[in-house]
């Protein structure tokens, strides 16, 4: 006897999508419904998650199965459709669901056994025609037999795509030598109905016991059946009417047990069944040591490998006679019979699931390479920094391939420094598609993915991408994931939707897609493709030149039946930078992407002659020309702009109407690329996914640009939150709000929390805030570890935000990291601060007791490290360690604000800036800005340069704009400009047209402000106080003068303008000392320290942090009020 109960080797596969089994109804006892249940057993024991959904159900069977609006389904998940007969639910959920489909066919009985019109008759009838209309609609085709396999294939079924599934028939004990089977007794296992043919075995078993009574004894029919029910009827008139009411046995339904006795006490299992699908009990029988004599009909061949079937009645009566008195000859066929079953067993069957399912799930780690194709035109910048961004991958099995298309800025130069690192080849025309497709020929991974120069990858990018197709059925031929906004911690876009006529829908659900002929469409810039597959289809459609290009290809394959997938986990940042097709707001190349629009169009929208242009007139009137209109009113554009702009749209539809004519232009491919080429990558510092996993960090703060108002502590935080995102970690902001909520955006979490008011006695109301805040930011943190361990946790020592977090004894909490910044005593005396003695003296205490509580103390320079010293009387420890802060290495402009375009602002006419000097001041017209220090150099700065204009750009409380004006000699004044409090974007514009920015404070604990101006290749003149110098190289990067002194100001500002040699080496300096300072420099020291704290924290205190004692409020006041007050 064979063992069937074993424990099957599991899937070798990545895949971690779901199986999930759908049928209309789940019955206990139906062979169907036997199926699923044993197929999910098989699958999970595979490894596979499963699970079994149905609209109806028996309540035996109720905890096996889930119901069908309980799942939400991804394109990483298999939906397995059992098809038996008519489904009024089943069918349209499983249509509707974006992922791979599979139908398996169990067969369903020709309507024309049934009388016209009855419930079996059209339940048939409407499932056949069904079956017909849903099978193109599959990806795989699955069949009980090769006789339901044909049927599929005559509906439209792909054969390379369909595999026969036989039923499990799980083994039974063998029949003992003792077995007492009751001769002549005949069994038939099947509901009563007419396909069976019950009533025709009645005449045969009639006609054997006419001719030998003793091997026709009893005939026993299993099976249940309506008493109402014509055919039922039918068979009980005959078995009056032929006096066999003794000898012929209608069970009904009966238990298994039942069931089994009967198996067991018959001498023959017989079958004149017209059409059996499958038959189970053709496998049962022999199990059991029963012969079966079964009709040659259907699937019964199939079945039972030819042993025991019969062409006609007489053969059948004839067949039982000889076995009846042949025992050799019984045992023999019981043989042939059982050997036979076997293959339906558990093992067997499963190894034919492994198989199907080879087809559709990938080998673990199939996809194993990527190349990334970046087209470039003439933006070397952006390009350098792209490439830069990709040599900091965790994982290293990616290649690069550039497409110049063919710039003239210097990137040939440029990429020729790679020699053999990087495969570059060229495009002599200005065609994206055609670029792409130089890139796809060129390619040699097994992924190919791109992303546009003006984009960064976050590290794990390549890792994600490889890991997202291997973890999906190989149906999805293409991939995406979300796209953040450059200078934004927001999305620009996530899901994308995208129709037959080019509509997009941004940030689509999931639920959407494959419903109301929504298709997934993702963003080009983050947008990876299966090679082989992309190749099969031609690649992209070369008549989109730029617009559209992607979302063609995808919909192309889509509409050929493959998947696009979507990851959260495939993280790239997007500009939008200025290219030769988009150079403004409004400034963009309206002829190409409406040509591509009315193309796309007139390709896949079902449209044609005068209702496709009529269509496209009334869409791109609304869609382009209105906008362009209303910006003509509102003054954005002059009225030769519009009339050019919407000539443009109507040339483009024309064109893309004539292009349309020779759809699709599309390529063949060479088989094989050359060779894959390693692209060299950075492995100088720790990478998430390569040298450790993505640690939790949350940083609270009350000054997180643009979450809260700014400063420089929270634009230096705002900064290393990206950097750190980019790296693969997990972000949340603790800011303060209104109230309590979470906005999420990817491994971004801001936590925006209510400050609760509670005055605390005899304090300062000052100090008292600061303790609301720091006790309201330490609960939301503990809610926050609860849901999610933090691992480190990041503050500032401004306003001691984490003292009541960092008032923990260190074993109960996750290590603090305390950012030192101008401590309060020292704002106190620049800004004049009228501070009663013993608040003072509360605020300085709660910043001593925060950093000797930190676990890792960062001052932001040198001198704000003395400061604190000096102030608090401290002496530095192993704890301390200098870490500057950084910001992003590349100017940020956007497309809504036209780039770095200026227009007029206040009184500065900016159309003729390009001959002038601009000296820029940026901040607080405050003494501590040391704006009186500047104010004393205009006249000298004006005289010593007549193309000098000075800017100032900051809020003015003090009336310092009137004073100035009025103290310059007579013209000077026109050649100064107040501009007030300006938005980022105006900074960026301004710093971007700048000749030198003037830093004149008095005391700066660490230099924000010259670093923005070394992203912009800007010199800086700046006094010599606080840490400026150490950001500052006097010489280098910008001129120092001593602090308060006007006369060596001006002189500086002078010497910059006059010296064009002196300009042009400090602004090279500039560029390379903001490299210095970047935001990634900064992260990669930060997460070392991180490491550290983290290491020391497992060595010294194996104790991991717990979750649930963290944190409580109620549990915290006391301790933590004793030790401020103590």
């Amino acid at each position: 006897m064979r063992n069937e109960s074993i424990l099957e080797t599991l899937f070798d596969t990545g895949f971690t999508g779901r199986l999930i089994q759908v049928a209309e109804a789940l019955d206990p006892g139906d062979a169907v419904s036997n199926q699923i249940l044993n197929l999910d057993r098989q699958f999970k024991r595979l490894g596979l998650e499963s699970m079994v959904l149905s609209k109806w159900h028996h309540q035996d069977v109720a905890a096996s199965r889930r119901d069908l609006t309980d799942v939400q389904v991804t394109e990483k998940d298999i939906v397995i459709f059992h098809f038996c007969g008519f489904s009024e639910h089943s069918v349209p959920w499983v249509l509707e669901q974006y992922c791979t489909r599979i139908i398996y066919y169990h067969n369903i009985t020709p309507h024309r056994f049934f009388p016209v019109g009855s419930a079996l008759y059209e339940f048939c009838r409407k499932g056949r025609e069904q079956l017909k209309e849903i099978v193109p609609r599959f990806h795989a085709h699955w069949g009980a037999s090769t006789y339901n396999l044909e049927e599929l294939h005559t509906a439209g079924a792909d054969p390379a795509k369909s595999v026969v599934i036989p039923i499990i028939v799980p083994s039974a004990p063998r029949p003992t030598a003792d077995t007492n089977r009751s001769r002549g007794q005949w069994l038939f296992v099947g509901r009563i109905v007419a396909n069976k043919c019950q009533l025709d075995l009645i005449d045969v078993f009639a006609q054997a016991r006419k001719a030998n009574p003793a091997i026709a004894e009893k005939l026993v029919l299993v099976g249940g059946y309506n008493p109402q029910d014509p055919y039922y009827r039918k068979i009980v008139d005959r078995i009056t009417k032929l006096k066999l009411q003794d000898q012929v046995e209608l069970t009904s339904k009966i238990s298994d047990a039942e069931r089994e006795a009967y198996f067991r006490s018959s001498q023959f299992y017989v079958s004149i069944s017209e059409h059996e699908g499958f038959g189970v009990p053709l496998v049962e029988a022999p199990l059991r040591g029963l012969p079966v004599l079964a009709l040659d009909r259907a699937a019964a061949k199939e079945t039972t490998a030819g042993h025991g079937l019969i062409d006609d009645r007489a053969e059948l009566v004839a067949m039982i006679q000889k076995l009846s008195e042949d025992r050799s000859a019984y045992d023999r066929l019981v043989n042939w019979q059982r050997e036979n079953a076997y293959r339906f067993s558990e093992r067997n069957v499963c190894h034919l699931i492994r198989g199907a399912l080879s087809a559709l799930l990938p080998a673990r780690n199939r996809y194993k390479t990527l190349s990334i194709v970046i087209c470039t035109y003439n933006r070397i910048d952006h390009l350098k920094r792209c490439l830069d961004y990709l040599r900091c991958q965790s994982n290293p099995n990616f290649e690069v391939v550039v497409v110049d298309g063919p710039s003239t800025d210097g990137t040939k130069a440029y990429l020729a420094r790679y020699g053999n690192g990087i495969k570059v080849l060229e495009n002599p025309h200005c065609n994206l598609s055609a670029s792409r497709n130089i890139g796809i020929a060129n390619a040699a991974g097994d992924i190919v993915a791109f992303i546009d120069d003006d984009s960064i990858p976050f590290d794990t990018w390549v890792d994600s991408v490889l890991r997202a197709y291997n973890e999906r059925p190989l149906t999805v031929a293409a991939l995406g994931g979300p796209v953040f906004f450059a200078g934004t911690l927001s999305f620009q876009s996530e899901d994308i939707g995208i129709d037959i006529r080019a509509r997009t829908k941004i940030s689509i659900r999931q639920q959407e897609l494959g419903k109301d002929g929504w298709y997934r469409a993702i963003a080009g810039t983050n947008s990876s493709f299966v090679r082989e597959t992309t190749i099969r289809h031609g690649g992209f459609d070369e008549q989109f030149d730029y617009f559209l290009d992607e979302a063609e290809l995808r919909l192309r394959l889509q509409l050929k039946g493959h998947l696009v997938g979507y990851s959260q986990d495939v993280l790239v940042r997007h500009e939008f930078a200025q290219s030769h097709k988009r150079r403004g707001k409004h400034d963009y190349d309206r002829k190409t992407v409406c040509k591509n629009i009315s193309y796309f169009v007139a390709a896949y929208g079902g449209l044609e002659g005068r209702m496709l242009r009529t269509y496209l007139e009334q869409r791109l009137s609304t869609e382009r020309v209105a906008p362009l209109v209303a910006a003509h009113d509102d003054g954005e554009l002059t009225e030769d702009a519009c009339e050019a702009g919407v000539r443009a749209i109507w040339e483009g539809m024309e064109q893309g109407l004539a292009d349309a004519r020779d759809w699709p232009k599309t390529r063949t491919f060479k088989d094989t690329p050359p060779a894959f080429l390693p692209f060299a990558v950075n492995l100088d510092y720790h990478a998430v996914g390569r040298d450790m996993a993505p640690l939790h960090i949350c940083i609270i703060s009350k000054e997180v640009p643009p979450f809260t108002h700014a400063s420089g502590i929270g634009t230096l935080y705002y900064h290393l939150a990206n950097e750190l995102l980019l790296m693969g970690h997990h972000i949340s902001l603790i800011v303060p709000s209104h109230e309590d909520r979470d906005w999420r955006q990817g491994p971004l979490t801001v936590c925006y929390t209510d400050t609760r008011e509670e005055v605390i006695p005899h304090l300062d109301r000052g100090f008292s805030n600061n303790m609301n805040w720091s006790l309201s930011a330490f609960a939301r943190l503990a809610g926050l570890h609860e849901k999610h361990r933090v691992d480190i946790v990041e503050s500032a020592l401004k306003d001691t935000q984490a003292l009541a977090f960092a008032n923990l004894e260190r074993w109960r909490r996750p290590p603090l990291v305390l950012r030192l910044v101008t401590p309060f005593q020292m704002a106190a005396d620049m800004n004049l601060w009228h501070v009663a003695g013993g608040a003072a003296s509360a605020f300085n205490a709660a910043e001593r007791t925060l950093i000797a509580n930190a676990d890792a103390v960062l001052p932001i320079s040198g001198q704000i490290a003395t400061t604190i010293e000096r102030c608090h009387k401290l002496e530095r420890d192993e704890r301390w360690e200098l870490a500057p802060g950084g910001i992003a290495h590349w100017p940020l402009f956007n497309v809504q604000e036209n780039y770095d375009n200026l227009d007029r602002l206040g009184d500065l006419d900016c159309a003729g800036l390009a001959d002038e000097k601009i000296v820029l001041f940026i901040g607080r017209l405050e003494l501590r800005k040391g704006v009186d220090i500047l104010f004393g150099a205009l006249e000298a700065i004006l005289a010593g340069d007549p193309a000098a204009r000075i800017v100032i750009a900051g809020k003015d409380s003090d009336g310092w704009q009137q004073k100035v004006l009025a103290s310059l000699p007579r013209g000077q004044e026109s050649r100064v400009h107040f501009l007030g409090e300006v938005s980022g974007a105006i900074r960026d514009k301004l710093l971007a047209h700048a000749h030198c920015l003037v830093v004149p404070s008095r005391y700066e604990s660490f230099g924000l402000a010259p670093l923005e101006a070394f992203v912009h290749k800007v010199p800086v003149v700046a006094s010599r106080s606080g840490a400026i110098p150490e950001v500052v190289l006097d010489g280098e990067c910008g001129l120092l003068f001593s602090e308060g002194n006007s006369k060596e100001l001006a002189d500086a500002v002078v010497r910059i303008l006059t010296n064009p040699t002196l300009h042009n080496r400090l602004s090279l300096g500039a560029a390379k000392r903001i490299r210095d300072f970047s935001a990634r420099n900064s992260a990669i020291r930060t997460v070392e320290i991180y490491g550290h704290l983290l290491a020391q924290r497992s060595i010294g205190k194996p104790r991991r942090v717990p979750v649930a004692p963290m944190l409580r409020l109620a549990d915290y006041r006391a301790s933590s009020q004793e030790k401020m007050t103590g």
